[in-house]
């Protein structure tokens, strides 16, 4: 994927996963979302499509933009640290950090472009 959002390598307290820990599971409810720090997380949709992303890239955003379950399973394909983004600090970051909010905007576009190739293949 092309966008990172490398303004959290430096997190206090990363969440540290070993390889095929599950961060979380399609259809689970989100309070937080996720930065890659190090390491690797496949995200795993019910198509069976799999991306894998690597440091820089956020996931889990969908779940605290729409209120809605999770539309994949993510798990950690290798050790990996994660930033942990709770709801209330990711609707700061909205409102506060528009460079951001604008980040996390292309990383759904460009989601959804890839899906839609997918598709069309």
């Amino acid at each position: 994927m092309g966008v990172k959002v490398d303004m959290f390598a430096n997190e206090a307290e990363p969440r540290v996963c070993r390889p095929g820990e599950v961060i979380f599971r399609a259809y689970d409810m989100g309070a937080e979302m996720y930065v890659v720090i190090e390491g690797e997380v496949d995200l795993t949709f019910e198509s069976g499509a799999v991306e894998t992303l690597g440091p820089g890239e956020p996931f889990g955003e969908m779940s605290l933009i729409d209120q809605s379950p999770r539309t994949a399973t993510a798990t950690a394909k290798t050790e990996c640290k994660l930033a942990v983004i709770p709801e209330r600090r990711f609707l700061f970051m909205v409102a506060q950090a528009p460079q951001f909010a604008l980040q996390i905007m292309k990383v759904m576009a460009d989601r959804l472009r890839k899906m839609n190739e997918r598709i069309e293949a």
